[in-house]
């Protein structure tokens, strides 16, 4: 079998995790590797995206405030990793961490997907309900409420945690977000992370 062919048949075996994890089924957990070069895999793109910010630092004004955010998104992208790994290693769970972290940063992906596919969806059925703020506003809720049992789901299965260990697991790591968001808007350049998680929602309902 060629390498193309082999990596077809990964980037398949693991789409399908996805959508299994994605709809409730703990068996998806089963289509992800426990390798670093796995989990390396699973972060490319997100590491991709950040290089291509960092590569526009040279063309915008505000160097340091780019600089900030593309300093922050890094932080943001390895967080979950340190934070689960330090409650998997407490509570006997080190062995299959690997495999987890790789599932649960794939999954991320999935959320992102249905929030696409919706859009699309309201655009092409029913376009007004674009310029209706309250859809916007519940679409984002509904899409952050997901992605809340989505993860909390994934730790449980990848992990083999209960249902209260996997929320603590999950609360610490968007605590840690937060506190990281925190020290970004106190210290210079003063960088509020909300103004820019808000600016999709302010652009639909603008056009």
């Amino acid at each position: 079998m060629s390498r193309f062919s082999t990596q077809s048949s990964n980037g398949r075996k693991i789409f399908q995790g996805m959508l299994l994890l994605a709809s409730g089924r703990r068996e998806g957990i089963q289509n992800f590797s426990g390798t670093p070069d796995s989990f390396g895999a699973a972060l490319a793109p997100q590491l991709a995206f950040l290089l291509v910010g960092a590569f526009q630092l040279f063309f915008v004004p505000d160097k340091i405030m780019g600089a900030t955010k593309v300093v922050l998104s890094l932080c943001t992208i390895l967080l979950p990793a340190v934070v689960t790994h330090f409650f998997a290693k407490r509570w006997g769970r080190g062995a299959l961490w690997l495999r987890y972290i790789t599932a649960a940063t794939w999954t991320n992906w999935i959320v992102l997907l249905v929030t696409l596919v919706a859009t699309l969806l309201a655009a092409i059925l029913f376009p007004p309900l674009l310029e209706q703020t309250g859809f916007i506003k519940a679409l984002v809720v509904v899409a952050a409420v997901y992605e809340l049992w989505l993860q909390w789901f994934v730790a449980r299965a990848g992990l083999g945690l209960s249902g209260v260990r996997a929320a603590v697991l999950y609360a610490a790591v968007l605590l840690a977000t937060f506190a990281l968001y925190a020290v970004a808007a106190l210290l210079p350049p003063h960088y509020m992370v909300i103004n820019d998680l808000l600016q999709p929602a302010i652009s639909m309902k603008a056009s």
